[in-house]
């Protein structure tokens, strides 16, 4: 089953509000989609959303698939996954954003071409559900309680808050508000997004403790291992790396030098599924659990999203799977993904268990 024809669109997408993060703002959302069809008919459609302050770009991802990837892999069996990723390593260097859309593409196209989800393709489901997160980004105290409250009234049960922007005096008396609202069960986690400044960052951590959260997220820069090894070996309260693994080969070198407690596994960063297992394996052999990290995709991504942690075991802290039902205005996908008790539950279906909204896409699409 050949893979005969690729195109990519970029789209953006309108969000209910702008949010505030350690590394810069959030004001809109781009995404790339990756329509790929085979020579028999069958159209696999895969997502990666960049952010130029974190990482990579929609315009250099597009220009990379077209150019590069694409040529590479046309003509190779869907069945090949492997084959594939291997062809596009050969191509181009590094670009797990643009490798990952290719990736869910292809993986899209081969469960429609089994009748089978993709989940029953790489390992089968060890839950059907994942347990759903919310990043809290505005940055003022009131506007976090109010927009918190409504959080919670949605039917979360946890929410992660973003720090490592404003004064240490106030970082403290925001969390201390947000603990006291949620109460002193509730599931909060705190994530600086390579925020915190290094002089003082171990100083604050500490003073954040005292609100039992569950994790702190990235204090220091993520190419900053020993800082990170560091904060971990200082605290108590676990410690999980995001953008010191920008790639699967990274994830390797966070477990070595034990600079996290925690990993979380993006697939735009690991380059797809494939590779964010590998990932997941080397940190269950090292006895680490992992994270359900995302970027800012729309249902199609996140949909891919699900099929990942949903088979895979060592993915043990939920997720940020948010953005297309509750930051997004619109999305991309015909019907909402399935939110339910705090958890969003695994599409069913062949491939992805999504339907693309082209009409959508239409609308969106820029460039």
């Amino acid at each position: 089953m050949k893979i005969s024809a690729i195109e990519t669109t970029i789209c953006r997408l309108p969000i209910r509000h702008s949010g505030q993060l350690g590394v810069g703002a959030l004001e809109e959302i781009d995404l790339v989609l990756v329509r790929l069809e085979t020579e028999a008919g069958v159209v696999g459609v895969g997502e990666c959303s960049p952010w130029a302050v974190f990482a990579e770009n929609a315009f250099g991802i597009k220009a990379t698939i077209e150019h590069y990837l694409a040529p590479a892999v046309i003509g190779k069996s869907v069945f090949d996954v492997e084959a594939v990723l291997l062809a596009m390593d050969a191509a181009h260097y590094g670009a797990p954003f643009a490798k990952a859309g290719m990736e869910l593409a292809v993986l899209d196209a081969l469960g429609r071409t089994l009748e089978q989800p993709v989940y029953n393709l790489v390992g089968g489901l060890v839950r059907d559900r994942i347990n759903l997160s919310y990043s809290v980004t505005n940055q003022d105290i009131e506007k976090d309680l109010d927009e918190t409250r409504w959080l919670v009234d949605q039917g979360f049960k946890v929410l992660k808050i973003k720090t490592g922007v404003l004064s240490e005096r106030v970082e403290v008396r925001r969390i201390e508000a947000l603990r006291k609202l949620v109460g002193d069960d509730f599931d909060l986690r705190i994530d600086f997004n390579q925020g915190g400044r290094r002089e003082q960052v171990l100083r604050l951590c500490r003073r954040l403790e005292d609100f039992q959260p569950t994790f702190i997220e990235q204090p220091v820069k993520g190419w900053d291992l020993d800082g990170m090894a560091e904060i971990t070996r200082a605290i108590d309260t676990p410690v999980m790396a995001d953008e010191s693994v920008l790639s699967w080969e990274q994830g390797l070198q966070v477990i070595k030098r034990a600079a996290a407690d925690i990993i979380s596994i993006k697939l735009a960063k690991t380059g797809g599924i494939y590779r964010g297992k590998k990932v997941a394996a080397a940190c269950e052999a090292a006895g680490m659990p992992c994270y359900g990290g995302a970027m800012w995709e729309s249902g199609i991504g996140v949909a891919a999203h699900l099929h990942f942690a949903c088979s895979t075991p060592a993915v043990k802290y939920g997720s940020d799977y948010y953005c297309p039902n509750f930051l997004m205005e619109d999305d991309l996908v015909r019907s909402p993904l399935t939110f339910e008790n705090g958890d969003l539950l695994v599409p069913q279906g062949p491939g992805f268990g999504v339907e693309v909204d082209w009409d959508a896409v239409g609308r969106y699409r820029i460039g």
